[in-house]
């Protein structure tokens, strides 16, 4: 029997995922939701599906087995916890939140509620950052250098350019990058960031043109983040160092560095394909072994990012909780 899924929201991200469900026969596309009725209706015509404007009304009349939230982030309010209590699984992109501690408040309905979660952190699915993963198995771990350059997203003329609405680049995109850190490297136990404006200069404009944050992990290891909207593209990275050997990971391959020698790996698989065939499984089986990112998870992630921009509002380091 197909898993018959619900989609909050159906901009770029959503569509992407459609995409990736409509090539797995064990998911049916059974309702669709977004305020932006055009772009509703777009999506309906590709996937199929019963269309609605109020995401309470498809949770009323829907028998969903599970829901895709992939909306910005300013818009997530108590959606999760309206889910959460109707004990329906999800899938949520990244960011979880931008306030902690409403996002405590989905996470402690989702473990009262047993739910299966999985969190758009779709790097992990890499088969690359599976290898690091194996070749880092033991080492300790001196350094850790990443890096996300790119583009005023929508040229300054979207919800990304206010800091309210999307956090700004660190929350919003970088995470990815703070999130392969986690992954890899550990917990990080203190944060401290600066920002640098000036630069770009839009009428809807109030978040960093660059910034640098520094970590510190719990096994004594250290790292830093760059980023920045100057450039064009988008361009994710992430370096670490152990003694006698450099790695160095990005969307498309692992780079190894030795002393005398390199190797190469070329990213092969589709991660995204693989993250939702996974929770798709999951949520048919019951069994949510093989996710990589859930929920409590996610919310790690958004714990760093929004104590790097905490940080630079206070021009301190900030000492985050054990939990």
């Amino acid at each position: 029997m197909a898993v018959k899924v619900g989609f909050i929201g159906t901009g770029g991200i959503a569509n992407a995922h459609l995409s990736r469900l409509a090539r797995i026969k064990d998911a049916e596309v059974a309702a669709l939701c977004d305020v932006e009725e055009e772009r509703l209706k777009g999506a309906q015509e590709k996937y199929g599906g019963r269309i609605y404007t109020d995401y309470r009304k498809m949770l009323e009349k829907e028998e969903l087995d599970c829901v895709y939230i992939c909306i910005p982030p300013f818009a997530h309010q108590d959606i999760e916890l309206d889910i959460a209590q109707r004990e329906i699984p999800f899938f949520i992109e990244k960011p979880v939140h931008l306030c902690v501690e409403r996002a405590e408040k989905v996470e402690k309905a989702v473990r009262e509620k047993n739910l299966i979660t999985s969190v758009g952190y779709v790097l992990r699915y890499m088969d690359t950052v599976e290898k690091a993963r194996q070749i880092l198995r033991g080492k300790r771990i001196a350094l850790a250098l990443g890096r996300y350059f790119g583009e005023v997203p929508g040229e300054g003329k979207s919800w990304y350019s206010i800091k309210e609405k999307s956090g700004g680049q660190i929350v919003e995109q970088a995470t990815h990058v703070v999130d392969l850190m986690r992954y890899l490297v550990g917990e990080i136990d203190q944060v401290y960031a600066q920002g640098f404006s000036g630069l770009n200069r839009f009428e809807n404009y109030d978040v960093e043109d660059a910034s640098i944050t520094v970590f510190r992990f719990e096994n004594e290891a250290i790292g830093s983040l760059s980023c920045n909207w100057l450039l064009w593209g988008y361009f994710p990275l992430l370096e670490i160092i152990t003694k006698g050997m450099r790695m160095q990971l990005s969307t498309s391959s692992l780079k190894i560095f030795f002393p005398n020698r390199e190797e190469e790996f070329r990213e092969k698989d589709d991660p995204m394909l693989l993250e939702d065939q996974i929770f798709i499984e999951a949520v048919k089986s019951g069994d949510s072994s093989k996710i990589k990112s859930d929920y409590s998870d996610g919310l790690k992630t958004l714990r760093v990012t929004l104590a790097a921009n905490r940080s630079m509002e206070k021009g301190r380091v900030i000492k985050l909780s054990r939990r």
